[in-house]
This record gives structure tokens, sequence and C-alpha cells, in this order.
């Protein structure tokens, strides 16, 4: 018969995700109990709560740590403070050395082998070949449990210096709080050094259920925990008064270290040119500095970002240890670089299986000069749609951050990233259309800029690469702003009389605000850095002013002949939409003639999605659907923009009975109009339809000056030939009409 093992789950309420100190100390816990106790033992998280499925019940459990636990050997003899030299603090350090329980021999030979090797030295080795020197010994002498803590403290680059992962500052140390000799005085106490077998202090018992269980609270220690637990780091508001000391449990500093080791660095394998030397950490990348509430261009530090797997299957320690060993994230297949990389991978979906969530961990500066290891958000592993589109602009962003980061880069261009590269992330992490139109507006806001540093920009910057038809059902938003800033956006003509006959190599409404090539790809360069011409006639924020300014540089194109048919000689209004469905509706329009839009959003938009390769875009199914008066009945608003438009329409115009009838653009028109002179140029429109066959219904139109240069404006926006022939039949007669 086989005897049943009895399995018991314990809910370690006192290991959570954060602070870093407490999630370390599940992992430490796993690690132990794995290796001393229990080789069967499975670690999970859930319920924001370390599990932990084990033979050991849970008076078993604290026995283990009690009376059984034998602690890894953690030493750094490279570091000052660290218990080996004359001026060192060896209070920990010799009472391990004097004791005779079997639970320290590891730790006592590791002391005595490492004392053989610094013999001679009456401080600590300096920066450089001394330094080097002693931690190569340190690496081939030292065996088990210690070497894998120095595999965890630093690793070793491929010119023999060695490089330190954010998560144990620089070597085991954070600038005079050394972490080995912290580690050694709290096992002092709590373990009673003189004795035999090494028992446990009085306090320990008490203070180890504080840590496995979240008890109430004895009497904590004094002492210091570093960056690992940043609200028990004390200072001024620290506690009730005005100041407060570290106090700590014992505990929580000993399993938080002891899960440290599980975090082994492998530089030689997994460090490329490109990373950053903490990235041979598990999950650690370059700081981003953005993603949070508190996110600010400082904490894009030189200590980067780690971000902490949390997973729900049950996990032994072989298979957690293989896991992060090998922890890393990929984006397009390439080890993730940056916060903003390691959001798109896990978007992406490109990280390791089995992982549910990440903890997010930078390790940045607060509280003064002092290295904290800051939380900064939880992130659920699982696809976003829409990632790829961030491929089609990430590499852009990244130029630009360097350029930002170049020292004579105007300031304004790290205000530019900040806000490209925060988008980005809101992109990886909700994936909502709103986020990846805010991205949309942040890049084209960037290239503005770019404009306003022209000698700097034509060395450094690129324009805003074109972006797939995807990106407009993406970033759509079923409003009259959107539609209007669409049907300004997606129109294109040729700009002189010899262009292409390919309306795809016609030249975009873009050019007019950006110096760009035939190509859209560079800028137009000249001797002093970005050629800002004649052509970029629509710069600034006032869209009624850059909406006149657009159509008046595009008729001096139309009187060139650019516009004109082959076929029946008549010159078209010198704007064209790509598509028919990326016209905007009467309804919208005269919400804009009306002034009911936000003008400042309008330009906005258009601006970003300026960009987009509009001949790839499909239609939309919008939920506000056109409406207005019906087709017969005359409305003021409608029968002035109708007459105008329809004198300045961009084909020829169809008409129910089956006529055509083309219009001759006549810029006089819009030069009247955008002059405040509505009823001159009323009258010139009404003559032009009459000439071609159709009776205006509306013989006289008058307004304000302010009237007329919005009629003028509202010229930008274009209209699909369906709705030309809708105005057509709403405000005009035809000649074969009764």
């Amino acid at each position: 018969m086989f005897e049943m093992t009895k399995i018991s789950i314990h809910h370690l309420s006192g290991c959570r995700p954060t602070p870093l100190a407490h999630y370390l100390k599940g992992l430490g816990i796993l690690r132990l109990v794995g290796e001393q106790a229990d080789p069967e033992a499975r670690g999970w998280w859930k319920d924001d709560e370390f599990h932990l499925s084990t033979t050991l019940d849970a008076e078993s459990l604290e026995a283990f740590f009690l009376s059984r636990y034998s602690p890894t050997p953690l030493l750094s003899p490279w570091n000052g403070g660290s218990g080996f030299y004359p001026k060192d603090n060896k209070i920990g350090i010799t009472a391990i050395e004097a004791s005779t329980a079997d639970r320290f021999e590891a730790y006592r030979s590791a002391i005595r082998q490492t004392k053989a090797l610094v013999e001679g030295l009456g401080a600590k080795p300096e920066k450089g070949e001394s330094k080097n020197a002693l931690i190569a010994s340190c690496r081939r002498e030292w065996r088990g449990p210690a070497l894998k803590w120095l595999d965890a403290a630093l690793a070793l680059g491929g010119n023999g210096d060695p490089v330190f992962p954010a998560m144990l500052g620089t070597g085991g140390n954070d600038g005079r709080l050394d972490f080995t000799i912290n580690f050694m005085q709290r096992l002092v106490s709590l373990f009673d050094m003189s004795s035999v077998s090494g028992d446990p202090l009085k306090e320990s018992s008490p203070q180890l259920r504080v840590a496995l269980w979240d008890m109430p609270s004895p009497t904590l220690a004094d002492g210091a925990i570093g960056q690992f637990f940043p609200g028990a780091a004390g200072g001024p508001n620290g506690t009730t008064g005005f100041n407060g000391g570290v106090r700590v449990n014992p505990w929580d500093y000993v399993l938080m270290m002891e899960g440290a080791v599980l975090f082994a660095s492998g530089l030689s394998r997994r460090c490329q040119a490109t990373q950053l030397p903490q990235g041979a950490a598990p999950f650690a990348v370059r700081s981003s500095g953005s993603g949070y509430g508190s996110a600010d261009l400082s904490d894009a530090g030189p200590r980067g970002e780690q971000w902490m797997p949390l997973w729900e299957s049950p996990t032994t320690l072989v298979e957690l240890s293989a896991f992060l060993r090998e922890g890393r994230s990929q984006i397009n297949g390439r080890p993730a670089g940056r916060g903003t990389d390691m959001a798109r991978a896990i978007a992406k979906m490109g990280v390791a299986r089995g992982v549910k969530q990440f903890e997010r961990y930078g390790y940045i500066e607060r509280n003064g000069l002092a290295n904290l290891a800051v939380p900064l958000g939880r992130f659920d592993v699982r696809p976003r749609p829409n990632q790829r589109l961030l491929d089609e602009i990430v590499p852009w962003t990244d130029r630009l951050r360097q350029s930002a980061a170049d020292k004579v880069a105007p300031k304004s261009f790290q205000r530019c990233y900040r806000a490209c590269e925060m988008a980005v992330f809101n992109c990886a992490k909700y994936a909502r259309g709103t986020d990846f139109l805010d991205l949309l507006i942040a890049v084209a806001e960037a290239e503005d800029q770019m404009l306003a540093s022209p000698k700097f920009s034509g060395e450094k910057c690129a324009p805003v690469p074109q972006l797939s038809g995807q990106w407009y059902a993406t970033v759509a938003e079923d409003s009259a702003e959107f539609r209007l800033a669409t049907a300004l956006a997606a129109q294109h003509g040729p700009m002189t009389s010899t262009a292409s006959s390919d309306w795809r190599k016609w030249a975009s409404v873009r050019q007019h605000w950006v110096p760009l090539d035939d190509r859209q790809k560079q800028f137009l360069k000249g001797e002093s850095g970005l050629n800002i011409g004649p052509e970029q006639s629509a710069l600034g924020l006032d869209l009624e002013r850059a909406a006149v300014a657009l159509i008046n540089r595009r008729l001096l194109a139309m009187n060139r002949g650019a516009t004109t048919d082959p076929r029946s000689g008549v010159r078209r209004f010198p704007l064209r939409l790509i598509k028919d469905h990326l016209g905007a509706n009467f309804v919208d329009i005269a919400a804009f003639l009306n002034r009911q839009t936000d003008d400042s959003r309008i330009l906005t938009i258009a601006r970003g999605l300026m960009a987009i390769k509009w001949f790839e875009t499909e239609p939309i199914d919008w939920r506000n659907p056109q409406g207005g008066p019906s087709n017969r009945t005359i409305d003021w608003g409608r029968a002035l923009y109708g007459i105008l438009r329809l004198a300045m329409p961009t084909g020829e115009i169809a008409h129910p009975s089956g006529a055509t009838y083309e219009v001759t653009c006549d810029a006089s028109i819009y030069r009247k109009l955008s002059a405040g002179d509505m009823s001159g140029a009323f009258q010139l429109a009404v003559r032009r339809l009459a000439n071609a066959g159709l009776r205006p219904k509306l013989r006289v139109g008058i307004a304000t000056p302010d009237v007329a240069q919005r009629l003028a404006a509202s010229m930008a926006f274009g209209i699909d030939r369906r709705s030309l022939n809708r105005l057509a039949l709403s405000v005009t007669a035809a000649d074969e009409d009764p």
C-alpha cells in the first residue's frame, strides 16, 4: 500500500507583490524550503498573496526556519563596510565566525575562505584592476550558495569589469549601506550564536509569524532595509511626529535577501551592446520615466527598472530558477530595452508563458539622494489589439529620444518626447482608440516642434513616417471634430502643371505644414537646416487662418494650370479627397459654421492624421448619420455654403435628370470671400453656376465679414461627390427643370 503524503497549502499573507521586500520574501521562502526541506514545494501568487504548497504544515514551517534553516553565505569583500577591513563594523561577521552550530558552517567556511583572499589588503580594493582581481578570485574559489549570491550581486562584462544589477545596488551595497553586513547583523538578532545548535532568540518566533502570516507586530528592531521597503526607510513624516526612525522586522530582511539570490545575472549571455548592463538581470530594462502618476524626467536614471513576474500556476523551485535564469522579454525578435518596450512586449505576449501579471519597479532617487525601489503599477499579461501599429511609429520616437538627449537639443524636445513616450505606454497598457489618437497628436506636435528649430532638426531629425490605413479605423472617434479633421487631412492635389497623372503621387495637404520631399520620407533641407519655404503656408494654431492660407496657396497652383481637366479644359478646385468616404457631411460643416466645434482640436487631430496613407483606408459606419433639411428644402446656411461650394467644385456636378455640369473654379470668388466680402463673392458664384446651366435658388447672399471668413475656412474640408450632387439638388435648379 502507498502512504499518502499530506500536503499543506499556506496563504502567506505577509508576502505580497509590494513592496519589493515582501515580494522577494515570498521567493526566499520558496527557495529555502525547496533547497533545505521539501524539494517538491511549490509557490504561486493569488489574490495578492504568495501561496506555498508543501509537506510542512504551519507549525513545521515555522520550526524549519527557527531550528533548521541554514543561511546563505552573503559576503561582499569588494565593498567597504563589508566587515573584512579594519575600519568596518564587525559585529555580525565576528559573531557568525565564532559560532559552533552546524547551521552556520557554510557561512563560517565562506568567511574563512574570503579572509584568505583579502589577506594583505588594509582597505577595500579601489575600482580597477585590484577590485576586478578580487572579484575574479571570489568567482574562482566560492562554491554553492555563496557563488549564487555573487551571480545575483554582479556580473563580469567582456572587458573584465563588473556591472551591477540595480536590485542589489552596486554589488551588494547602496551608498554606505552594505547589504551583507546588515544581513549578518539581522541573523545575530534572531539566533543565539553562542549555543551549540544556534537556537532562536526569544523575539525570533513572534517576528517570524509576522513575516509569514502578517500577524500583529511585536517590537521591531533598529536597522536599515535599504531601497527594498520605502515605507520603512524612516525620515521626515516617517511616523507620528516630525521624524521617524528605521524599524524593521529582522526576518523580513533575512528572507528578502534570500529571495534576491534567485535573480542571478548573465551578462555575457544576454546583454547586447545597446542594452543596459543591468539588463543582464531578469526582466530589467532601462527606465522610461513614464506610465505612472508621479513620473518625472529625472526618474529615467541609470539604475533602470525591473518587472517582477506574478504567476498563478504552482511552480517548483527548479522551474522558477530556470524561468528567472532565462527571464527576458522580446519585442519583434529583439530583447526589450526600455520600460515602454517591456509594456509593448507584454501587450504582444512577447514574454515567457505562464506569467499572469508583472509588478513594475523603478529604482529611483527619492527622499533626497536615496535610491528606492518604487512600485510603478501592475500590468496584466494579455494580448492587446492594434499593437502592430506601434511598430510603425516607435522607431521614430526612439530617434526622437536620441535627438532630445543631444546636449544642444532644445529643451522642448524632451517635453515632446515624454508626451510621445507616455502615449506609447498607454497604447500598450490600455490599447484604446483614444490612446492611439493621443499618440498621433503627440508625434505631430513633436514634428511641429522640429520646425521651430530648423537648424538642429535638419541634422538630427526626420518627419513622422507614413502610417498604414489601419490607423484611421483605430483612432476614429464619432465626433464632428474628428470627421472634419479627416476631411481636411485626407486631401491632395497636383502642385504644378507638370504633376504626375497618378493621383497617389500628388501632394497632400501635409506639405503645407511640413517641408517634405516628393516621397514624404525626409525633410527638405537647405544649407542652414530645414528648407522651410513658401509651401509651408498653413503654420500656426489658428484653424481659420491655416485653412485660408492652405487654399490660397493651392489656388496659385490652379492658376498655373495644375488643376485643369485635360479633357474639358475646366479648372477644378485645387484640393481633392483621396477617397470619397473621407469627406465631411453638411451636419458637421454646419456645426463648424455655427462655431459649435472645437477649432483647436480639429487642427490638432488633422495634423496627426496627415501621416496616414489614406488610399489604404476603408469606410467607417458612423453612428451619427448625415442629417439636416431635405434636399428640396432651402435653409440659409445650406444655401450660402452650397452655392459657394458648388462654385468651387473638385469635379463635374451630376443632376438627377442625368445631365452633368462643369463649373470652372474662379480664384477671385475665394479671394473676396476670405477678405470678408460676402456679397461680392456670392454674386460671382451665382454667375458661375448660371453660366454652367445651374440656376441658384438664392440670388443674393449677405453676411458679416466674420461669417464670410468662416465660410472661406469651411471650404478646406473636402466633401465627396455624392454630397456635392445633393447640394446641387438642394440649392439650384438645372436648366432642364420646369
